[in-house]
């Protein structure tokens, strides 16, 4: 609980924590999470800035446009971090303060686009998004790639639904 205090008045108010469990088999989160984990390490290595500034002539505005993108990025990727790191979520639960679901929506968004250019490439985006896919015929490294993509695409969706209501 923390205070809110405007104008010489402090109310307490509860921070909204967003929390539920996941639909995996534990045996397949345990097998899945070194992907995921690898996964966010060459995300925030690789993190480029992607967004062009609209005023690319301006030096000291390009500099405010890229030092603030950064920023964000390190804070999406915190969100992240933190959701990884918590001891429940290699049992499938899932908590995040609501106050931190977008950068933790932008990580995910990140982090399943990483899945996707580095362990299913043989998998056609269109087979990714009707869940069309033989995953029996796949090699190893494919499935377990796949089911890191499933986790953090259901886990963007529930937190979606979450914040919706």
């Amino acid at each position: 609980m923390s205070t809110n205090c405007k104008n010489g008045v402090c109310n307490r108010c509860w921070k909204r924590v967003i929390d539920f469990q996941i639909k995996v088999d534990p045996r397949i989160l345990q097998a899945i999470l070194p992907e995921i984990e690898k996964m966010f390490a060459r995300a925030s290595k690789s993190g480029s800035l992607a967004y062009a500034c609209p005023n690319p002539m301006d030096e000291d505005f390009v500099e405010a446009w890229e030092s603030g993108l950064k920023e964000e990025f390190l804070n999406d990727r915190k969100a992240l971090a933190r959701l990884l790191r918590n001891p429940k979520f290699k049992h499938g639960y899932v908590e995040v303060k609501e106050e931190e679901v977008e950068e933790l929506l932008r990580s995910l968004t990140e982090l399943r686009l990483t899945l996707r250019e580095n362990s299913l490439g043989e998998i056609s985006d269109e087979q990714l998004e009707n869940g069309e896919v033989d995953i029996g015929a796949k090699k190893s490294s494919v499935r377990i790639g796949y089911f890191a993509y499933l986790v953090m695409a259901e886990i963007q969706e529930r937190l979606i639904f979450a914040c919706s209501d």
